[in-house]
């Protein structure tokens, strides 16, 4: 089993002991629909990924990037709403909100966000981190997925920004921030945190428009398909050589920025 296949496992784990204390009721059904569902565990890969290549505790690392993930799926839960996007179903199943209602669902949004920070605060969550070093992380992540964040993106998108890379980068590229910053914490090397950073983003936003041009929205439809996938191509590339710059070639980092624009190729 190559490394990035031994990770995955080892998230859906560790989601499910971190779930299996709340297992009973209408909400827990709720907030573990989208979690339990098949998934890429990006996120948490990047984490786990970056903690690796840098020297960090993988344990460590995979405590923070579920935290993540769970924020990443109550942003789902949320994001289907009538009032948000308005979507009937994901990954070919009914949404949240119209299997359990939309009381339930707004809950379980709600639930699943303060839940990822009692995760991220509970005693014994991290074994190789300070105090600081938790407080660091739980920062970094509440402001990347707060109104400074992928909630201020989401503000701009439903009121009409037009300005489509400035909505991804809150929106979907502060997340993708978080989990490459994490990965650094983890490691010990917060004088990486501004690179990685910078390449968080860049992958936030490779993995945005690899989402539009599949999804025939956004930049495919501002750019046509053509020019989307040209830029798309620049972009990957544009991010392999930022790796080599900073030494993380050749890592499972390259191979999941190979993966997202796999997708498009």
């Amino acid at each position: 089993m190559d490394r990035l296949s031994l990770w995955k496992e080892k998230i859906e784990g560790r989601l499910r002991e971190l779930f299996s204390p709340l297992a009973t009721g209408e909400l827990y059904d709720a907030m573990t629909y989208y979690v339990f569902q098949p998934g890429k565990r990006i996120r948490p890969l990047i984490t786990v990924a970056v903690a690796h290549s840098l020297g960090g505790d993988e344990n460590d690392a995979i405590t923070a990037g579920c935290a993540i993930e769970i924020i990443h799926n109550y942003s789902l839960v949320h994001d289907d709403l009538p009032a948000m996007d308005n979507d009937a179903f994901r990954r070919g199943l009914p949404s949240c909100h119209v299997k359990f209602g939309e009381g339930i669902a707004i809950l379980a949004g709600d639930a699943l966000l303060t839940y990822a920070f009692e995760v991220l605060t509970r005693e014994g969550a991290f074994k190789t981190l300070s105090p600081k070093d938790i407080l660091n992380i739980v920062n970094i992540i509440a402001v990347k997925s707060g109104v400074s964040g992928m909630v201020g993106g989401q503000a701009l998108d439903i009121g009409g920004e037009e300005d489509l890379e400035k909505v991804n980068i809150k929106k979907t590229a502060a997340l993708f921030e978080a989990c490459f910053m994490c990965g650094g914490i983890v490691s010990h090397r917060e004088d990486r945190l501004p690179v990685l950073e910078e390449v968080g983003r860049e992958f936030g936003l490779l993995f945005q428009l690899a989402d539009d041009i599949l999804d025939r929205d956004g930049f495919f439809l501002l750019l046509g398909e053509e020019e989307a996938r040209r830029r798309a191509k620049t972009m990957y590339n544009s991010l392999l050589e930022k790796l080599r710059e900073i030494s993380l070639d050749g890592s499972e980092i390259e191979s999941l920025v190979r993966l997202v624009y796999s997708r498009v190729t």
